[in-house]
């Protein structure tokens, strides 16, 4: 089964990131489960592209969906599939998080 979806260059460091943070607050089997969970997410986004919500806010055709205590900012890519823009922890100041 192919799975139709890319990181943006702005999310391509941000599984790394979360692993290197839950890695050493917990552990590397729960960071595992942590970016498990969301690529588990971004799975069902490059299935279903209009499972999330609009997040217009911070641009045309964004949406995001939760995974876990994480949101996944995203858009449809082309005529299949979805491209990861970001890949936030919900609890940050997410307009602040974006200007980053």
């Amino acid at each position: 089964m192919k799975f139709n979806y890319r990181l943006a260059k702005s999310a391509r460091r941000n599984p790394q990131e979360i692993s290197d943070y839950w890695t050493t607050k917990v552990g590397p089997e729960s960071a595992v489960r942590i970016v498990a969970e969301i690529f588990e997410t971004i799975i069902t986004l490059s299935e279903q592209p209009a499972a999330g919500v609009a997040a217009g806010q911070f641009g045309v055709g964004v949406r995001k969906l939760p995974a876990g205590k994480y949101l996944v900012y995203y858009r449809r890519f082309r005529t299949k599939g979805v491209e990861i823009l970001h890949v936030f922890h919900g609890a940050r100041d997410q307009r602040k998080a974006w200007k980053e």
